[in-house]
């Protein structure tokens, strides 16, 4: 074979490896987008900001709690008082935009979605002590002739403003699961902890029923520590917990949680994979928001053996 011949052959060999790996990667870019639901949101502006001191927050302390050992490794730190952002912190390319899916933070979707059926009567009322996502998404497909996925979005997502998310699914006809794989923004995040410390009011709008809330922060489980959606502090006395009577949690996968506390308006979300900081044996999670509780000027007074013992213990 001539060098000729062999350059043009070698170049058809190329341009064909080329080809086939092009379509492949269309294929595997069709392939994950086929395994996912979009749920519609609405028109995904951002969030208010104000200056700490604005909401009553000491600007020093706000730092002190980015400082300390338990925010190492963290992606994000996100601090909301009254809707409104008064501190924020990312790292890794992350942003307030930037699209996870913290998995354990999904339940409360379709507890709060519940809420809506509820009071429309196209859900039995449920009984605190059962709460089981897929049965109660059942339910409300079969009473609203709706699907979950559509149902979310036109009585949840849309109407906090949020932007467009996504359901990860497990294969192609696999039913969307409503206790994990829910793909949204850090900020949309943010959206449903002020949905639930401003019982169910989101910016003046009445987006659950009230007192609905309230109903998912009762025991639900043996221990008493989860609720509807939502997860309860330990009253352990060795516990590291704040001891405020209407603290909530989301912990999601690795150590992304979201920190909820209705009197004090106040939402804590932050979060980084498994691997990111320390272990999950020795990470303290409940020391960050306790040191923003801390940083509050407005604050009740802590209560002999709560949050003064926690933070002196941490140290």
């Amino acid at each position: 074979m001539s060098t000729r011949a062999g350059m043009i052959l070698g170049g058809l060999i190329v341009l064909a490896a080329l080809a086939t790996g092009g379509w492949a990667w269309h294929h595997h870019r069709a392939h994950q987008a086929a395994l996912r639901v979009l749920v519609q949101g609405g028109d995904g502006g951002g969030l208010p900001i104000a200056e700490p001191r604005d909401e009553h927050f000491d600007a020093a302390g706000l730092a002190r709690a980015a400082a300390d050992p338990a925010a190492a490794g963290l992606q994000a730190f996100v601090v909301m008082r009254h809707g409104h952002v008064v501190f924020a912190r990312y790292a890794d390319g992350f942003s307030a935009d930037r699209m996870i899916d913290p998995g354990g933070f999904a339940p409360v979707l379709v507890a709060l979605a519940a809420g809506v059926a509820v009071r429309d009567g196209t859900l039995a009322t449920l009984a605190p002590a059962r709460f089981d996502p897929a049965q109660l998404r059942a339910g409300i497909e079969r009473g609203t002739h709706r699907s979950y996925v559509s149902y979310l979005s036109r009585v949840l997502w849309r109407r906090l403003n949020a932007a467009p998310a996504w359901i990860l699914l497990p294969s192609t006809d696999a039913v969307p699961p409503v206790d994990c794989c829910f793909e949204a923004r850090l900020q949309d995040w943010l959206r449903i902890g002020g949905l639930l410390v401003n019982d169910g009011s989101f910016e003046d709008t009445q987006v659950i029923p009230r007192g609905w809330v309230a109903q998912m922060r009762k025991p639900v489980s043996a221990d008493e520590l989860e609720g509807m959606g939502v997860q309860l502090p330990s009253h352990a006395p060795t516990a590291r917990s704040f001891d405020a009577a209407d603290l909530i949690l989301l912990r999601g996968d690795g150590h992304w949680r979201l920190w909820l506390v209705p009197s004090l308006k106040l939402v804590v979300l932050f979060g980084a994979r498994a691997d990111a900081g320390d272990s999950a044996s020795g990470w303290d999670e409940t020391r960050l928001p306790n040191l923003v509780i801390e940083a509050l000027t407005d604050r009740p007074p802590a209560q002999a053996g709560s949050l003064m013992q926690q933070l002196v213990h941490g140290h």
